[in-house]
């Protein structure tokens, strides 16, 4: 299938309005406002047309969202109900528990049930990701093409004006940021959309496309990135070669040695001041945590936290890994439903692989290696990953599997396994 095969329709619209969503603004910003390193409560400013164009595309995304969801109360699914309940739980949960404390969710806040709950309506065909494949790809060359055109704008810039060239820097080009703020966010944002890039159907394209995703990687000099990215490509090539018979017990291996090594790493202990003040963040966020172990802090706990802990220099925008940041804004209760929901897209996932079909699997890879450094992953924040998490998670778990054997099963095998 080649991108031209594509009708447009409703889930294909879905992927662009959100990827544009957060994408176009953030080039208006880059292109024509102010963009430099900042610290928690430094509010840069922003670009009026910058601001209303993120507005009127969260707009359209609604709407787009309502249409599909009122157009199919007629005649809901049937199938799949448990897992759109688990991935509406952990949704609900802290929205509520933030309601409690009188912290009102972001309008970004307010989209993930509406994308989830599209989604399951749709159905879409799995392969239908390939379109955000191509924006991901489409999005590191606008970040690279402003690395190299427009420095001042798409190279990380101090405070004070001047390239920040920390000693993780890998390439002597300075840190790679695009359209973002920060390297680790594109480089996030790339590693996590990886997957995607897979499903492109056309060999050459694929291959280029992957090859222009890591280099901006490289780029970025985001180590946590460097790894989720270098992963997820080697699990697509390791189920690739594998025995048919082997891929389901390998997909939940290779996912849950990721997702246990995500959990191991804060708990290990380490020093205040390893992986640039990562420890501090962890030791202070569990210390909190224990004093309210079942519903933690709230999911604007870190907004305040330099406040509290100085020595962090103000860059605790979050948790710095996915587990300490799910245990210390919710406690408990939200773990075991991030769990949950985390647990039945490792099933879809698994469902996938043994019909040869592998970027879910890497997708789920590279999102909790990327979660060992970073916090990739967000309900109610983290707004600009969404393309790249939220759609193509959804799709995993409510996109129909093909019979297996039949021949659109053996035409996604064909497609999409081809290394």
């Amino acid at each position: 299938m080649t991108l031209r095969q594509f009708r447009p329709d409703a889930a294909v619209a879905l992927i662009v309005l959100v990827w544009a969503m957060y994408a176009m603004p953030r080039l208006v910003q880059s292109l024509t406002g102010t963009k430099r390193r900042a610290t928690v409560g430094d509010v840069l400013p922003l670009n009026p047309l910058a601001v209303k164009l993120e507005l009127l595309l969260l707009l359209l995304v609604c709407a787009l969202c309502a249409f599909v969801i009122l157009r199919g109360t007629a005649a809901l699914p049937v199938e799949r109900r448990v897992p759109l309940v688990l991935m509406l739980a952990p949704w609900v949960y802290v929205v509520v528990r933030d309601l409690y404390v009188d912290h009102v969710p972001t309008r970004g806040g307010m989209l993930y049930p509406l994308l989830v709950i599209a989604i399951w309506i749709l159905r879409p065909q799995l392969r239908k990701l390939a379109v955000l494949g191509y924006l991901v790809v489409l999005t590191a060359v606008i970040c690279i093409a402003l690395g190299t055109f427009l420095p001042e704008s798409g190279i990380f810039i101090s405070s004070a004006g001047t390239a920040v060239a920390p000693t993780k820097e890998i390439l002597p080009l300075g840190i790679l940021i695009g359209i973002f703020t920060d390297g680790n966010n594109l480089g996030q944002y790339l590693a996590v959309g990886l997957p995607t890039v897979m499903l492109i159907p056309r060999r050459a394209v694929r291959a280029a496309g992957i090859a222009v995703v890591l280099f901006a990687i490289v780029w970025t000099s985001s180590r946590s990135s460097l790894a989720a990215a270098a992963l997820a490509c080697g699990v697509w090539v390791l189920m690739t070669v594998s025995p048919s018979v082997l891929r389901r017990p390998m997909s939940w291996a290779l996912v849950g040695v990721t997702a246990a090594v995500m959990i191991w790493w804060p708990l290990s202990a380490p020093a205040d001041d390893a992986l640039t003040n990562r420890g501090a963040i962890w030791r202070h966020s569990l210390e909190t945590w224990r004093d309210n172990p079942w519903f933690g802090s709230g999911s604007n706990w870190y907004s305040v936290l330099p406040q509290h802990v100085g020595s962090l220099g103000g860059f605790a925008f979050h948790g710095h890994n996915q587990f300490v940041h799910t245990i210390a804004t919710g406690g408990l209760v939200f773990l075991f439903l991030v769990a949950a929901m985390f647990l039945t897209l490792a099933w879809a996932a698994s469902q996938w692989a043994v019909r040869g079909v592998f970027p879910p699997v890497a997708l789920l890879v590279a999102l909790f290696a990327s979660s060992t450094l970073e916090v990739s992953f967000g309900f109610v924040d983290r707004a600009f990953l969404v393309a790249v998490t939220v759609l193509p998670l959804m799709f995993t778990v409510f996109a129909p599997f093909p019979e297996r054997g039949s021949p659109r099963g053996r035409r996604m095998v064909t497609t999409e396994s081809a290394a």
